[in-house]
């Protein structure tokens, strides 16, 4: 029981220092969270797709990067100036965020990740470019699929300074589901 009460305090003490820092430093805390969640997210995926290849650190250090320092910030711009252009909470309202997350940002974000992600991973641009070609339409219908509902949820429920990480933490499945489906 002792070391319950224990972790809990834990617990109670790195969700503390991270409101602390989110409250300081949010656009860093809010990158390096989403780094970090898609780091991991990309080990896990390279364990699923093929448990007896080599582990890939050019792949994780591309998702990392990536979510660090693109997803990351342009997540907390991208809450606000939705914030800031649709305020209000109502039905109309709400549908105006979603769709304009979800028709006008989305699909150009995808793209963008999926091309970077090529670069820096070291593919080049012609490889970048096929791959895109063959996952770009499958990957956004996913996208949509998976990503409306939570977003959803995110743009309507959840306060927002937490709104990266609460999409950095569905972003960790969304991770894992891109690179499954780029290693294929």
């Amino acid at each position: 029981m002792e070391t319950t009460k224990k972790e809990q305090g834990s617990l109670q003490i790195l969700l503390r220092g991270y409101l602390r820092l989110l409250k300081e430093k949010p656009i860093t805390t809010k990158s390096l969270t989403s780094g970090a969640i898609a780091g991991i997210g990309d080990i896990i995926a390279q364990r699923l797709v093929d448990p007896s290849s080599p582990y890939t650190v050019r792949s994780t250090a591309a998702f990392a990067v990536l979510g660090t320092f693109f997803t990351g910030p342009l997540s907390h711009y991208f809450y606000a100036w939705l914030q800031k252009t649709f305020p209000g909470k109502d039905v109309p309202t709400s549908i105006k965020k979603i769709l304009c997350d979800r028709l006008v940002f989305a699909p150009p974000y995808l793209l963008i990740f999926f091309y970077l992600l090529g670069i820096i991973e070291g593919k080049g641009h012609a490889v970048s470019v096929e791959k895109i070609r063959e996952t770009y339409w499958i990957a956004l219908k996913m996208n949509w699929r998976i990503w409306t509902i939570s977003q959803y949820i995110n743009i309507n429920y959840v306060p927002l300074q937490f709104r990266v990480l609460f999409a950095s933490v569905i972003a960790f499945v969304w991770t894992i589901y891109l690179a499954v489906m780029r290693r294929r």
